[in-house]
């Protein structure tokens, strides 16, 4: 859940909150979103609301994505490296992402700096590692099995 989210499944936020009356909290979500978004949105946002269920809204809106980008051909990958990579670098894993995805990718880069250097890739859910981290852990599971 993006950070400033009104609440969680765990801790419902005041609208999904029981203690705030329906009424209430459909007013608050028509100031809230009335404007920015399609009447539809805002309609599946005050159904959710009415039935304690605005929380789940980030997840409806991260599948609702997921269905546009596979009916458009295109696959999510997300690049992830110790520190932050130049514009070029990112246009270099894109069109290998492409490659071993055999269609458009949409990257998503971030940064992990455990990684130490290289870089993981995740397609879909397929896994890349190119980590030293991840090199590391594989020498220790053989070394690991060698003295077993």
């Amino acid at each position: 859940m993006p950070p400033g989210w009104p609440g969680t499944r765990e801790s419902p936020g005041p609208f999904d909150s029981p203690a705030v009356a329906i009424a209430r909290r459909r007013k608050a979500v028509e100031q809230l979103l009335g404007g920015r978004v399609s009447r539809h949105a805002l309609n599946l946002a005050l159904l959710l609301t009415g039935r304690g269920g605005f929380g789940i809204l980030p997840a409806v809106g991260a599948e609702y994505d997921a269905m546009v980008r596979e009916s458009r051909g295109i696959v999510a990958a997300t690049v992830t490296t110790p520190t932050p990579l130049s514009a070029r670098e990112l246009k270099a894993v894109r069109t290998r992402a492409e490659q071993l995805a055999g269609t458009h990718v949409e990257l998503d880069a971030q940064t992990d700096p455990s990684l130490v250097g290289g870089l993981t890739v995740k397609i879909g859910d397929r896994l890349i590692d190119a980590s030293v981290r991840g090199r590391l852990e594989r020498l220790r599971g053989r070394l690991v099995q060698g003295t077993s």
